[in-house]
Formats: structure tokens, C-alpha cells, sequence
């Protein structure tokens, strides 16, 4: 129907419907560009932030490179006040680990790594802390907590270092056959030469005898019936 009117008409109509919903228009337009400033101004800030994060991140490095404790305290606390969502706060705090824990503060370690397993970003991040963990609980002689901070990552390719850990828990409390376990299925593990050092881990299971299977008792065979 529209085809049938002349130019006049079609142009009536126009300014008709502009009259109606022009503002509504112009209210969207509005709202676009604004949602496009909006954004940009976001995606900015979020750039700035990255910046800073990463630019108190090496300064923090350099102290924590250079054992200044006192210095890499202060930069982690600006880590965790300022950018504590972010990866660099849980990288942060597995370098304070390391560093307490290299200044013999086994504490203040775990506590860090604690800290890590509760609040990561990531669940990679986050299998590393409590593998650290564990192997500070076991300096500790803390095997219980090692165990519990050891549960199954639920993650394929941690799965042969929680092994290898456990059974390095296991060998420290003098379970011998729960430790042998541990370290064959470490070793059992598709992914066990991308994960652990198998020649360790095959070197700690050979000091223990070797496979399970390798220490089992003898069955001793059955008395020979005499003759009849």
C-alpha cells in the first residue's frame, strides 16, 4: 500500500512518525553512544590498573630476589589492599612463601600458602599452593594437615604430584605400604612424565622395596601329601 502513495504523502508520514517516537530516537542514540563512552572509559581503567599492578609486582620481585623481607612486606601488603583479585596477589603471596620459608619462618609460609588455597583465581594457582603447603606441613611434622590440604585436586594433570606427595607424607609418619601406594600410582599416571621426575619418584618407590606386588608374602606352598 505503501508503493501507491505519492512522494508527498510518504514524506507526511515520516515527519508524522518522527513527531512520535523522535525522542525515543534520540534517547537511544544517546544511550549507545554513552554505553560506548561508558566502555572505552572501562576498558581504560582496567588497562591503567594492569599497569600499576604489574608495576608494583616487580618492584616487589626485586626485594623478594634480594631477601630485603621488610621491603617485600610492604609490597605484598600494597598487593593484596590494591590489587587483591588479581593473579599478581596469589603470585605474590607463593613468593613470600618462599622467602619465609628460605628465612626459616616455616609460619608465616603456610599461612601465606593458606591464604593462596582459599582465595585463588585460579584452580591451577591453587593445586600449586597446596602442594607447597604439604611439603611445609611435612617440614613442620604436621602430616595430618599435609593430608587434608592433599585431597584430590579433581584435576588429571596434578593428580601424580598430589601422589608423589602423599607418599612422601605417608614415608615420613613410617607408613611404608600407604606411601608405596601413593608413589606407584604416581608413577601408573599418563601424564606422570610431564608432572613429576619419574626417576625420583621410581628411586624413593625402590627404596621401599619396589611395587607392592614385590613385597608381598610369600605364599608358602602346601605340604606334599606322602605317597600312598
Amino acid at each position: 500500500m505503501d508503493d501507491l502513495l505519492t512522494e508527498d504523502q510518504q514524506a507526511e508520514r515520516v515527519k508524522g512518525w518522527l513527531l512520535q517516537n523522535g525522542v525515543f530516537l534520540v534517547a537511544g542514540v544517546v544511550l549507545g553512544l554513552g554505553g560506548l563512552f561508558g566502555w572505552n572509559q572501562w576498558n581504560r581503567y582496567q588497562e591503567r590498573k594492569a599497569e600499576e599492578a604489574s608495576a608494583v609486582y616487580t618492584g616487589f620481585l626485586q626485594a623478594v630476589r634480594a631477601s630485603q623481607l621488610e621491603q617485600a612486606e610492604a609490597g605484598m601488603a600494597t598487593l593484596a589492599a590494591e590489587f587483591g583479585s588479581s593473579p599478581y596477589a596469589d603470585q605474590g603471596r607463593l613468593a613470600m612463601a618462599r622467602l619465609y620459608l628460605d628465612q626459616g619462618k616455616a609460619d608465616k609460609a603456610a599461612e601465606n600458602l593458606r591464604q593462596v588455597t582459599a582465595t585463588a583465581t585460579s584452580d591451577e594457582i591453587r593445586n600449586i599452593a597446596r602442594l607447597r603447603l604439604a611439603r611445609v606441613l611435612i617440614f613442620q611434622e604436621k602430616y595430618d594437615e599435609a593430608l587434608k590440604a592433599l585431597v584430590e585436586p579433581r584435576s588429571r594433570a596434578f593428580a601424580p604430584a598430589f601422589h608423589d606427595i602423599r607418599g612422601d607424607v605417608y614415608y615420613a609418619m613410617g607408613k611404608q605400604a600407604e606411601a608405596r601406594s601413593e608413589y606407584e600410582q604416581a608413577l601408573n599416571s599418563d601424564v606422570a612424565a610431564t608432572v613429576i621426575d619419574r626417576a625420583y619418584v621410581q628411586a624413593k618407590l625402590d627404596d621401599l622395596g619396589g611395587a607392592s606386588a614385590d613385597l608381598a608374602p610369600a605364599t608358602p606352598s602346601p605340604a606334599t601329601a606322602p605317597a600312598p
